[in-house]
């Protein structure tokens, strides 16, 4: 199986796309702005983090877990995953 890095930024943005699709506004905007404002992302225990967290799951990064109940998403790495995998999630999305 052939594998590729896919920067996380480029997943981050995906995960805002499938928000997008799935009407979860507040969650696309923090999402949106962590973006656009910093490296990373923080992800509490609360429903809008929790909506982030999936979202970025089912896009294929994986949140590092950190202090307590905290996640990270650092958009300034990558993440390996199957090219096969990949092509899904984009079909998915995108048609």
């Amino acid at each position: 199986m052939e594998t590729m890095k896919i920067s996380n930024r480029q997943i981050a943005l995906m995960a805002f796309d499938r928000l997008r699709r799935e009407d979860k506004k507040d969650s696309a905007l923090k999402l949106a702005r962590c973006l656009i404002q910093g490296t990373s992302i923080s992800l509490g225990i609360g429903d809008i983090d929790w909506d982030i967290d999936m979202a970025i799951q089912q896009c294929g990064g994986e949140p590092r877990t950190g202090y307590r109940y905290t996640a990270y998403f650092h958009f300034n790495r990558e993440t390996e995953m199957e090219k096969e995998r990949y092509d899904g999630i984009v079909k998915e999305l995108y048609g």
